[in-house]
């Protein structure tokens, strides 16, 4: 695992160590590129390209794939050397004067709103679609209305609205959906779009006027068609910036970043290119050569009128009849609400991180106290996207987001040539070649294809094309931030740049070196730090093993928050009530370190801590709680950690345990287990000059001999430690109300694990486990590290 760490130092204590623990690996940020980049572009957009540049489309899908690469190598490089959240707002703040660090965040939350609105908007065609295929829709709502040059469909509009209230709602009460969810979204968009690919491919190989419907009329409209094609369909290729934006919670970033980057840009044109070349191959037309009017403009050859935002619906229902038409709106359905929760997300953490560093209204910038969610942002990003997407036409929303994402990606680019010369120092985990070249024609491409946009003519509003209305927009947005930013403090920040507070999150994006581990270590995830009896326990167990003991303390992040929204203030409360922890440890006489680790997942990074610092020994504290569910064992948390890690675990139920042990007792075993508890319990004994019974529970005195021979190979122990022990044999066919009886009058009741264990039923043993939940007194249970044990895996 990947962590940036901090070093903390306060005079009462030992040095702490913050550390960021990182949760994505190159499969999940690939798939959240992937997943951002295919969204409705796809579905939508083919149409309008088709229109435009004919089949000369494909050229514009292949150029727009080089014009995003080449932006791709500056975000590869920057995102593996800021390995932080804000992307393009970070790197040009920290490159570029003020204001531009304001306006590339400026834009980024423009163009990702934009982006929610194609989607959403997207999302009310395709199920307008659907119900009018039902039969619903048409016949209990009114028909279109114009206003003003633009069309309104009661149907489409008010399932746009509903599509983005839905959202907003999710991402305000905080029920941000999962990474793996995400992720089977994905492959389900390319499941959908592989099988359009595969039965077109099969359909057009067998279709003789398949040339005609490539070369006849390649590119009717030359090359300015072929330009009008790249910026319309340019949204479709934004997306991958979002990894680069994830870049705090990516593990290795300066080596998965480049390279999820990379793979999601070859993997979304391959699937772009084949999606149009079937599209263009399977539309229904009757003269081949003016296929691409047929799949983008049917009224032009005398078919009846259709949008071009459902070409791709239209082209399913020519391949498969009702069963592609099926398919194609789910895939449609899928790619759109993926895509529109994703965004929404991205989008209010922009504002959110502006408003945390004062750049929008600090309102933006809270996070809700019950929620634990960016609340003000998510509402003032839905009421934005709302605007947009029920005011402007598909056409016109898409350009308008392709010149905000055109020009923030041009910013990136001069972020890079600048931030070269300034922080000579980043080492970043891949290098742009041909520097500077690619990024200035990264530059001149991303402002010239926004300028070009200028020629789009589309639906007419006012007087106004397309391309107009997508600029006006930009200039608006643009004069609107300004004036705000020059009121609220922009002017004094140009006139003398202040210095930004960071937050904890960019302090801890700077790699440290660790130190060389030596020895053993026992590790102690501590989640109440004011239970110092576990503490002490733990310090002694360290004690006998001659081990250093590392107190472990996971700030957890809920999953619908970033990273960057711990402040300092909490990280430094958080290390204050770690102290007695430290001192009741350091009192023992064992080496202590501290360990804050700041992670979404707090079970899965004490895994990872086991591995990272070394610890050969994991020391886990229960409350004693019975699990909700009856499956369970000792609670779920406490069975996804001792089923899965792979070294010597202690669980204690420290609940009445007495700060002086006088009384302990060790259940009799044949294990190994039991062998290794016997030695903590003689530490334990000793450190506590306490008596220790050895207790046997046999069913019958014919076992007495057995039972005998077996507890004095386990009092050698104690013999060797000079502990004071007894030797107990009650008769009892029920161990379990033998062991709840004896633990009345013992102050700690030690047991080892059974050979079950392994077991994914168990965590220590069916009659441990028993024990440990039946009675009321402290309990510590044992467990040796068994290499071949592999447990079947568990959610937590």
């Amino acid at each position: 695992m990947a962590a940036e760490v901090l070093q903390a130092r306060e005079p009462a204590g030992t040095e702490v160590r913050i550390e960021l623990s990182r949760d994505l690996r190159f499969f999940d940020i690939t798939m959240i590129g992937i997943g951002a980049m295919i969204g409705a572009g796809i579905f939508v957009l083919t149409g309008s390209a088709a229109r435009l540049a004919g089949p000369a489309a494909l050229i514009a899908l292949v150029i727009n794939g080089l014009v995003t690469l080449v932006t791709a190598f500056t975000y590869a490089e920057l995102g593996s050397a800021y390995s932080q959240a804000g992307g393009g707002y970070v790197w040009a703040r920290e490159s570029l004067p003020p204001p531009i660090g304001f306006i590339s965040g400026w834009f980024s939350w423009a163009a990702t709103l934009i982006a929610c609105a194609l989607y959403a908007a997207a999302f009310g065609k395709f199920l307008a679609l659907a119900l009018d295929v039902l039969g619903v829709g048409s016949s209990v709502l009114p028909p279109e209305v114009s206003l003003g040059g633009l069309t309104f469909n009661p149907l489409t509009q008010g399932v746009t609205a509903f599509i983005i209230i839905f959202f907003v709602m999710v991402n305000y009460v905080g029920a941000q959906t999962t990474g793996r969810t995400e992720s089977v979204m994905t492959i389900g968009k390319m499941v959908v779009l592989g099988l359009f690919i595969a039965l077109g491919i099969s359909a057009m190989l067998r279709d003789p006027t398949l040339p005609q419907r490539f070369v006849a009329d390649f590119a009717p409209a030359g090359g300015g068609g072929i330009l009008l094609a790249m910026g319309i369909t340019f949204i479709a290729f934004e997306g991958y910036e979002i990894i680069a934006q994830s870049g705090e919670e990516v593990k290795d970033p300066r080596r998965n970043i480049p390279r999820a980057i990379f793979v999601s840009i070859f993997v979304v044109v391959i699937f772009y290119v084949l999606t149009f070349t079937v599209a263009l191959g399977v539309i229904g037309c009757p003269d081949p050569s003016q296929a691409y009017l047929c799949l983008g403009d049917p009224k032009a050859v005398g078919l009846p009128p259709a949008n071009p935002e459902l070409a791709m619906i239209r082209a399913g229902e020519s391949l498969a009849g009702t069963l592609g038409l099926t398919i194609m709106l789910v895939g449609g359905f899928l790619a759109t609400t993926s895509a529109l929760n994703a965004t929404l997300y991205s989008s209010s953490r922009v504002s959110f991180a502006m408003g945390r560093d004062g750049t929008l209204p600090r309102s933006l910038g809270r996070v809700h106290p019950k929620r634990q969610s960016p609340g003000n942002a998510v509402l003032a990003s839905g009421i934005i996207i709302m605007v947009f997407a029920l005011v402007l036409p598909i056409e016109q929303i898409a350009a308008s987001a392709a010149v905000m994402f055109l020009l923030l990606f041009a910013i990136a680019n001069m972020s890079l040539i600048a931030l070269r010369k300034k922080r000579p120092d980043l080492d970043p985990g891949f290098r742009v070649p041909l520097f500077p070249y690619i990024p200035i024609v990264g530059i001149v491409a991303n402002i010239g294809l926004a300028i070009y946009v200028l020629n789009f003519s589309g639906q007419v509003i006012g007087g106004l094309s397309t391309g107009q209305v997508a600029w006006y927009i930009a200039i608006l947005w643009l004069s609107i931030g300004l004036t705000y930013r020059f009121f609220s403090g922009g002017r004094t920040e140009i006139e003398a740049p202040r210095v930004v507070r960071r937050e904890i999150l960019e302090v801890i994006a700077t790699p440290v070196r660790r130190r060389a581990r030596e020895g053993r270590r026992v590790l102690l995830p501590i989640r109440d730090p004011g239970n110092l009896a576990m503490v002490r326990a733990a310090a002694q167990i360290a004690k006998e093993r001659e081990s250093e003991l590392l107190l472990l303390h996971v700030i957890e992040v809920p999953r619908n928050m970033p990273p960057k929204s711990v402040r300092f203030a909490y990280v430094n409360d958080r290390i204050r009530t770690l102290r007695p922890a430290e001192r009741a440890a350091r009192d023992v006489g064992v080496p202590v370190s501290v360990v804050v680790k700041i992670s979404h997942r707090v079970y899965d990074t004490i895994l990872e801590a086991v591995v990272e610092e070394g610890a050969d020994l994991l020391v886990l504290g229960w409350r004693g709680e019975r699990p909700a569910r009856g499956g369970r064992i000792l609670g779920s948390n406490i069975d996804f950690l001792v089923q899965r890690v792979n070294v010597d675990v202690v669980v204690m139920k420290t609940v009445g345990m007495k700060e002086k042990l006088k009384r302990i007792t060790l259940l009799a075993g044949r294990t190994s287990h039991v062998n290794y508890a016997a030695r903590i319990t003689a530490q334990l004994a000793r450190e506590n000059e306490a008596r220790v019974t050895v207790l046997s529970v046999v069913p019958q005195r014919a076992q007495e001999e057995e039972a005998i021979a077996l507890a004095h190979r386990l009092m050698e122990v104690f013999v060797e430690a000079e502990v004071p022990h007894e030797h107990k044999i009650v008769y009892s066919g029920s161990v379990l109300s033998a062991v709840e009886r004896a633990a009345r009058d013992t102050d700690l009741l030690v047991m080892g694990a059974s050979p079950t264990w392994v077991l994914r039923k168990y965590a220590f043993g069916p009659l441990e486990d028993r024990i440990a939940k039946r009675i009321t007194s402290p309990v510590l249970m044992v467990r040796k590290a068994v290499e071949a044990a592999k447990p079947v895996e568990t959610e937590a």
